[in-house]
C-alpha cells in the first residue's frame, strides 16, 4: 500500500506558524507511514533547522522559485514534551554537571556517578559552558533571558546576568575574561565579564546560532543562520571587524588549534566553509552531508569531522588537502558528537534512535552502537578519557559509556533525589 502524501500551502504563514504546523501534522499522522509535503515559500530556512535540531525527519526540496519542506512523522523519533537533562559538561575535578527537569542543573559525581545536589537556574535553561580553566559554569536560559554562573569549586550559585531575548549556546573566550550569549529574536550578540557585568552588545545577523571564539582570543565569529554570513568579531574590544558571505544557514563553527583556520557548517547548502582568520576570506568549501550542522577537528587538528543531521553520517576531511577521505554511517538525527580528548574515539548521539555510536577515529570505523535513554543530546567526557557522559533528554538520565569496553556501564537519573 502506497503511503499517503498530505500536501499542504504554508506559504502565508510565519515561520513559527509552518513550524507549528508541521508539529501537528506529526501528532496526527505519526504511525501511518505518511509524508507531509509543505509548502513554505521563500527558502525557510528557520524551519528547517529548528525541526532538524528536535529530531525531526525533515529534508527541504525547491519547486521553480518555491521551497517544499517534506515531513516524514515515522523518520525518526523527535525530542517532544519533556525537558529534561540535554546539556552536559565535565571538569577536570571530576564532577559532571547537567540540565535537568523544573530549572535546575545536576551536580554529579563523575567517579561514584552520584548526584549531589540541585541548582535553580533561570527558566528554561538550554546550555552549558564552563570556563576554560573550570571554575565557572555558565547556563544560558531561554525563558528568564539571563544566564545562571556557578562557582565549580563550591557548587553555589554566583550570579544570575541579564543578557538578550532566548539565549541558547554561551560560548567563554579562551582567556577567560568574556562569555558571549547570541540573541535570535534582538539579531545581537551580548558580551558579559566573568562575573556577568555587561560590557557590549553587538548587532549581528538574521537568526545568529552558535558563536564560537578562536584559541588565540583574537576573534569572535558569529554564524547567522538566516541571512547565511559570519560576523566577524574583534574580541579585543568587541568591535566589528567584518561580516563573511558563506553558505547556505551557517549554524556551528570549529577553529583549528593555532587559530588559522574556521570550519562552518551550512546546513542548507550541505557543505563547509573554510576561511582564513588572516584575512577572514573562504579559501575552501568541503562538500558534506544532507543537513550539514555540527563541525569538529581531530585534538591534533589532522582530520576535521562534520555531523548532518538528514543524512545519518559523518564526514571526515583531511585538513591539510581539505579533501574528504571518509563518509561513516551512524544513527537516526546525529544531534551531537565529539572527538574523545585523546584523539582514539569519535562519539556520536543519535537523537532518532535513542543510541550512541562509538567510532575508532584512528581507523574511521564504527566500533559500536549503543541504546541509551530517549533523545540522546550532548556528550563530555571524564578527565581520565575512559567515560563518557551522554544527556538524554526525554527520558531526563545520563547515560554513562566506558569507551574502552564499548558498553553502557549504567544510567544515572539528573532530576533524581540526590545521593
Amino acid at each position: 500500500m502506497a503511503a499517503e502524501i498530505v500536501n499542504l500551502d504554508l506559504h502565508t504563514l510565519t515561520a513559527d506558524q509552518q513550524v507549528e504546523e508541521l508539529k501537528r501534522q506529526f501528532l496526527r499522522l505519526r504511525g501511518n507511514g505518511a509524508v507531509v509535503r509543505a509548502l513554505a515559500g521563500a527558502l525557510p530556512v528557520r524551519q528547517y533547522i529548528s525541526m532538524l535540531e528536535r529530531g525531526y525527519r525533515v529534508t527541504l526540496e525547491r519547486e521553480d522559485d518555491n521551497f517544499v519542506l517534506v515531513l516524514r512523522p515515522d523518520g525518526s523519533m523527535p525530542r517532544l514534551g519533556l525537558r529534561g537533562a540535554h546539556s552536559i559538561a565535565s571538569d577536570g575535578n571530576g564532577r559532571v554537571y547537567s540540565s535537568t527537569t523544573s530549572n535546575r542543573v545536576a551536580v554529579i559525581d563523575g567517579a561514584s556517578r552520584k548526584v549531589l545536589k540541585h541548582l535553580a537556574v533561570g527558566d528554561d535553561p538550554s546550555h552549558l559552558e564552563l570556563s576554560h580553566d573550570g571554575g565557572r559554569l555558565y547556563v544560558a536560559n531561554t525563558g528568564s533571558n539571563d544566564v545562571t554562573i556557578i562557582n565549580t569549586m563550591t557548587d553555589e550559585v554566583m550570579a544570575n546576568a541579564p543578557c538578550g531575548q532566548r539565549p541558547l549556546l554561551p560560548c567563554v573566550a579562551c582567556n577567560g575574561d568574556a562569555v558571549y550569549l547570541p540573541s535570535g529574536p534582538d539579531q545581537s550578540v551580548t558580551v558579559l565579564d566573568a562575573e556577568g557585568r555587561r560590557r557590549a552588545t553587538i548587532p549581528v545577523g538574521l537568526a545568529p546560532h552558535d558563536i564560537a571564539g578562536s584559541p588565540d582570543g583574537h576573534w569572535a565569529y558569529q554564524p547567522n543562520s538566516a541571512s547565511h554570513t559570519v560576523t566577524v568579531i574583534d574580541a579585543h574590544d568587541n568591535s566589528l571587524a567584518g561580516e563573511i558571505q558563506v553558505g547556505l544557514g551557517p549554524s556551528h563553527i570549529a577553529f583549528d588549534h593555532e587559530s588559522r583556520f574556521a570550519y562552518v557548517a551550512n546546513t542548507v547548502s550541505d557543505d563547509v566553509a573554510v576561511i582564513s582568520t588572516n584575512n577572514h576570506e573562504i579559501i575552501a568549501k568541503i562538500p558534506a552531508g544532507k543537513g550539514a550542522h555540527l563541525p569538529a577537528l581531530s585534538p591534533d587538528d589532522r582530520y576535521g569531522y562534520v555531523a548532518n543531521f538528514a543524512s545519518d553520517d559523518l564526514i571526515v576531511w583531511d585538513c591539510r588537502t581539505h579533501r574528504v577521505v571518509a563518509a561513516i554511517p551512524v544513527g537516526i538525527y546525529p544531534h551531537f558528537f565529539a572527538p574523545s580528548p585523546d584523539g582514539k574515539w569519535l562519539v556520536v548521539s543519535n537523537t532518532g534512535e535513542s543510541s550512541v555510536c562509538i567510532i575508532d577515529a584512528r581507523e574511521h570505523k564504527t566500533r559500536a552502537c549503543l541504546k541509551v535513554g530517549g533523545a540522546p543530546a550532548h556528550l563530555a567526557f571524564s578527565p581520565d578519557n575512559e567515560l563518557a557522559f551522554v544527556a538524554c533528554e526525554r527520558t531526563d538520565e545520563i547515560a554513562v559509556i566506558e569507551l574502552g569496553r564499548q558498553s553502557v556501564l549504567q544510567t544515572v537519573q539528573a532530576g533524581g533525589q540526590p545521593n
